[in-house]
């Protein structure tokens, strides 16, 4: 392969890549009481969205 940008993999997005490779947005409220998992989100949806569950503060980062 001389031209990487015929991979394909380079033309998918984060939310693309978590679906393919399994992985996901894991949240949690910061102080180990409430956790949640999201998939095929961005990080800022999962953001949004686990406040909103939470009530209030989220922590969320891409698992691997």
């Amino acid at each position: 392969m001389k031209n990487l940008s015929n991979f394909e993999a380079f033309k998918m997005n984060k939310v693309q890549m978590n679906a393919i490779t399994g992985g996901g947005i894991y949240c949690s409220d910061g102080e180990g009481k409430r956790d949640a998992v999201f998939h095929n989100v961005t990080l800022e949806q999962a953001q949004i969205a686990a406040e909103a569950a939470f009530g209030g503060r989220a922590v969320c980062e891409v698992e691997i």
